[in-house]
């Protein structure tokens, strides 16, 4: 394994194992792509700052997206068709160190919705959340959904993201992207598009991106 360097530090191409650390971190659950799962985890970091004007939240808040973000495809391991539901079980079915029993269910949901339906009443998982705790989840799912579907093929071609705070109002949202050289997004942004049904739901605002040359 590759221990020199801390979860931090790590690029998403730096190692397709998990360290010592991410290990701990994930307490003991396995995912499918490691590099991925790094990915996803720091473009959510960059767009819960990107949107911290839409969502106000707290470090608590940040804290559980990244995590999330990290064990979002753990249920791949399963079943790939429903594996967002499997993530939710496995997560929360999982000690994981630095959160509640609570919070890792917050964790487990969130992961649970980065793909196929939005949360709804109708999900026991859902409901069985207290009312702030809803909020935060689909705020959060909604970041995840996105950043997950800017790596849809697995390479890191977005390197980062921010907000283009001079293009947002209180109809749209502009998202800007840096990509490596010659890196084709035509599939990343369709499926961002398709997966920004949340935010825009979330946050009543149409979600745009901009390619920066």
């Amino acid at each position: 394994m590759m221990t020199q360097k801390s979860v931090e530090e790590l690029s998403w191409s730096d190692c397709d194992q998990p360290t010592d650390e991410e290990i701990r971190l994930t307490g003991g659950l396995l995912v499918e792509d490691w590099p991925h799962a790094r990915c996803v985890m720091r473009l959510s970091m960059q767009l819960f700052e990107a949107s911290s004007p839409l969502h106000n939240s707290s470090k608590k808040a940040r804290r559980l997206l990244e995590r999330a973000a990290f064990l979002h495809n753990a249920g791949m391991l399963i079943d790939a068709r429903r594996h967002h539901k499997h993530s939710f079980r496995l997560i929360n079915e999982t000690p994981l160190p630095d959160f509640t029993d609570k919070e890792r269910y917050e964790i487990a949901c969130i992961a649970r919705y980065h793909r196929r339906a939005l949360p709804s009443l109708d999900h026991e998982e859902y409901v069985a959340l207290s009312r702030a705790a809803r909020r935060r989840v689909s705020a959060l799912a909604a970041l995840l959904r996105i950043s997950d579907a800017l790596d849809y093929n697995h390479d890191g071609r977005v390197l980062r993201l921010d907000a283009d705070l001079a293009a947002c109002d209180d109809t749209i949202w502009t998202i800007r992207l840096w990509t490596r050289p010659l890196a084709d997004l035509d599939e990343e942004l369709e499926h961002a598009q398709e997966k920004a049904d949340l935010f825009e739901k979330v946050f009543n605002r149409k979600l745009r991106f901009v390619v920066q040359k």
